[in-house]
């Protein structure tokens, strides 16, 4: 399950520390589930009526997740209706990932001081939920981010840092299926859906956009690593020649081939992996307000 370090320009936990908190949400993760698992494979074994007191305790399990000693880690829970575990062994991951995925959306658009203003329409993102349910724990995920560059603002594209690389991806899907794609020059393609053309913007122009940010932040940090342009289509296909340097056009034709290679990498998290993620979160933009109790506070102090 890839890392949601940053989305859009909400405050992100990962902002605290870029250094603490992959390799903190990987063992956390791999704990849970395995409680969780102990706890079906319990209910399997001795089926019986819940207590009230056996509720509570259900209805808790998920707001203990990612709490630590340090304060810095405590969420702040609204209350959870207790959500029965599935009664089928295979459907016991999915219903781990999709209540992870609900921290993750907390992560990244809170730390225990500030809170930003969380767009709900993400909870139901299936994009998002493709992206970070479908790759591996070591990929760092910064959906669709802001970046101030002095006076500038940047929407950059989708972008998977990986442990070798960072992948900046635009995705075709959303527009439908049955598209065949046609580059026709730099700046425009052809769509071709149900016998109809279209000209559209070209995906490399918004990829170029977001390469020559993150090539501008890496180089003011003296930092290098490689950058690859991605056009993604898991449902249309991409008639080209050739692809254009450091880009990969994947559609039906080889998107197994493509998703499999993420899915099988075996490269751990690294620290230049992660002090690229850390010099990009520094350049990102940020709206967010004081949490209440901290406001409080302040005020008591002065």
């Amino acid at each position: 399950m890839a890392q949601l370090v940053k989305l859009q320009d909400y405050i992100s936990r990962y902002e605290i520390d870029m250094f603490r908190y992959p390799s903190q949400f990987i063992r956390m993760k791999k704990d849970n589930y395995a409680r969780l698992r102990q706890q079906w494979e319990d209910e399997q074994a001795t089926p019986q009526i819940a207590e009230p007191e056996e509720i509570e305790e259900k209805k808790s399990f998920f707001k203990k997740w990612f709490k630590r000693k340090d304060q810095f880690d405590v969420w702040e829970d609204d209350e959870e209706e207790a959500i029965p575990l599935p009664e089928q062994e295979s459907e016991l991951k999915y219903f781990f990932l999709d209540r992870v995925f609900s921290f993750q959306l907390k992560w990244a658009s809170s730390t225990l001081q500030e809170v930003s203003y969380f767009d709900r329409y993400y909870e139901h993102d299936l994009l998002l939920k493709y992206f970070l349910q479908r790759f591996p724990d070591t990929y760092l995920l910064f959906y669709n981010p802001i970046f101030k560059l002095k006076k500038a603002v940047v929407e950059a594209d989708v972008m998977l840092i990986t442990p070798t690389e960072i992948q900046c991806i635009v995705v075709l899907d959303q527009e439908g299926e049955n598209i065949t794609y046609q580059p026709v020059d730099d700046r425009k393609w052809m769509k071709v859906q149900d016998g109809v053309e279209k000209q559209i913007v070209s995906p490399l122009v918004s990829l170029k956009r977001t390469e020559k940010t993150i090539k501008s932040i890496l180089d003011y940090n003296e930092l290098e690593f490689p950058i690859k342009k991605v056009v993604l289509t898991q449902h249309n296909q991409i008639r080209h020649q050739q692809a254009p340097y450091q880009t990969e056009y994947v559609d039906e034709t080889n998107y197994a081939e493509w998703f499999e290679r993420q899915r099988e990498t075996s490269y751990p998290i690294k620290y230049q992996q992660l002090k690229v993620s850390e010099a990009l979160l520094e350049h990102t933009q940020k709206t967010f307000v004081k949490r209440p109790i901290w406001m409080d506070e302040d005020q008591d102090m002065t």
